[in-house]
């Protein structure tokens, strides 16, 4: 009889209160984050590859040159990104144009 009257206070105490809390919340806070981001992903195919152009130039601004012996993962990641984000001929990076001259 001890054992069932300590689960009876257990959820007398400590579980129906939450219930009641969670019953009358109308949402939990955070719980719209999710909605919120997805909300400001694009929607159309032209809005999705000015994102990601938009991207790939922001980051081939500030990533420097992969070093010639970097891993080649490294250093195909960094084309990919810079040709995605139109950074050649004038438009290139002042490192990428040092490794040119190089050659």
């Amino acid at each position: 009889m001890k054992k069932h009257f300590l689960n009876l206070l257990f959820c007398l105490c400590c579980l129906f209160p939450c219930l009641a809390l969670a019953a009358e919340a109308e949402t939990v806070p955070g719980a719209d984050m999710v909605a919120t981001i997805i909300s400001w992903l694009p929607e159309s195919w032209g809005q999705w590859i000015t994102f990601v152009v938009t991207l790939c130039a922001a980051i081939s601004a500030v990533w420097p040159r992969p070093a010639d012996d970097a891993n080649v993962l490294v250093r195909s990641l960094y084309t990919v990104v810079n040709a995605l984000g139109f950074n050649a001929g004038k438009a290139q990076n002042a490192d990428d144009a040092a490794a040119r001259n190089r050659l």
